[in-house]
């Protein structure tokens, strides 16, 4: 067999292992396909992928997409003076790397006004914000107008 038919096989072959593998729409495939996403982010691409996703509140787009993003982390820690801090290990919100608010905040944003939604786990909070953080994770919101 020459050279120029062995290679016309190999690729024949490869494309139709490649097309045997492509995700049918609605298939487990598909679905792996988009597990490989970013599991700590929400972009904006993927807000605009769904438009009925644009109208929803940021709170709503988290628990549809992302519900791992709203799981407390149940720390508990001293805050000054001795006394127990009850908000230790909840999430918590940042917008526009601003200050660190409560969930509520996310029912009155709406997702179309969204670059994008990042979670930190706990120690990447820290990191960022320190003490502010309660030793639990935030969920950072970056918006379209800072």
């Amino acid at each position: 067999m020459s050279i120029k038919i062995l290679i016309a096989c190999g690729l024949i072959a490869g494309a139709t292992a490649c097309a045997a593998k492509a995700p049918v729409s609605g298939s487990r495939d598909e679905s792996r396909a988009t597990a490989t996403r970013n599991r700590d982010l929400i972009s904006q691409e993927e807000l605009s992928a769904d438009p009925s996703m644009r109208a929803e509140s940021v709170l709503d787009v988290v628990r549809a997409l992302r519900p791992h993003f709203l799981n407390d982390h149940g720390t508990s820690s001293l805050a000054a003076g001795g006394m127990s801090d009850p908000e230790a290990g909840k999430v918590h919100v940042s917008i526009d790397n601003g200050r660190i608010v409560g969930l509520a905040e996310l029912r009155s944003m709406h997702a179309n006004e969204v670059l994008e939604i990042r979670y930190l786990n706990s120690g990447q909070a820290m990191q960022k914000f320190g003490s502010t953080a309660r030793q639990g994770p935030v969920i950072l919101v970056t918006t379209m107008v800072k």
